[in-house]
């Protein structure tokens, strides 16, 4: 099904309906938002306009909190990518030896094994080489250009350099986000 982007709030309530979700509708300069649960997990869908001087950039993000168990963080971004977030401390660059997925992303993590263990998901791989943009973390800023967030609060987060009003990608970003969530708790990262 196709929607027209001149109607930036069809998206969302649409979305919404979709996916059993909660629509909430934005104020000031806050865009409309679909809040939707998986198991014990809140994923918040938004727009944020990002400033720059005079200029900005709307993008499309997908923000949950949660809580780890250990000190893993991991950084899957497109090649070419631009990047608006600092780097991990600690991490490095890692190659999980499928020739197509390193070459179209850069994984960045502090936990070889881990970022591996999480990747064999085929699914997950495949959902991430159908989108066009993506810079998904564990990120310790509350959504991506926010404050810090308190010491041992983390968010699962994930930005496109764009608007997304396409329900399709935004239903395959939901399954990702429900995937590596789910992975997560397998690798023993995350608690449930």
């Amino acid at each position: 099904m196709f929607h027209n982007a001149q109607n930036k709030t069809s998206i969302w309530k649409q979305f919404a309906e979709d996916t059993n979700g909660t629509f909430i509708k934005g104020y000031s300069s806050y865009s409309d938002s679909v809040k939707i649960g998986h198991k014990n997990w809140n994923l918040v869908f938004d727009n944020f306009t990002l400033w720059s001087g005079k200029y900005s950039t709307e993008m499309t993000r997908i923000i949950v909190p949660i809580t780890l168990k250990d000190n893993f963080k991991f950084e899957i971004y497109s090649e070419g990518f631009i990047r608006k977030v600092g780097k991990i401390f600690g991490a490095q660059d890692i190659e999980i030896g499928i020739a197509k997925f390193d070459k179209s992303f850069t994984i960045k993590s502090n936990n070889e094994f881990k970022i591996k263990s999480l990747l064999r998901n085929s699914t997950i791989r495949n959902l991430l080489l159908k989108q066009k943009d993506v810079n998904i973390q564990i990120s310790d800023q509350k959504g991506i250009w926010e404050q810090k967030m308190p010491e041992d609060e983390f968010e699962l987060s994930y930005y496109a350099n764009e608007k997304i009003n396409d329900l399709q990608i935004l239903k395959q970003l939901l399954e990702l986000f429900q995937l590596f969530l789910d992975e997560l708790v397998q690798i023993n990262t995350i608690y449930k």
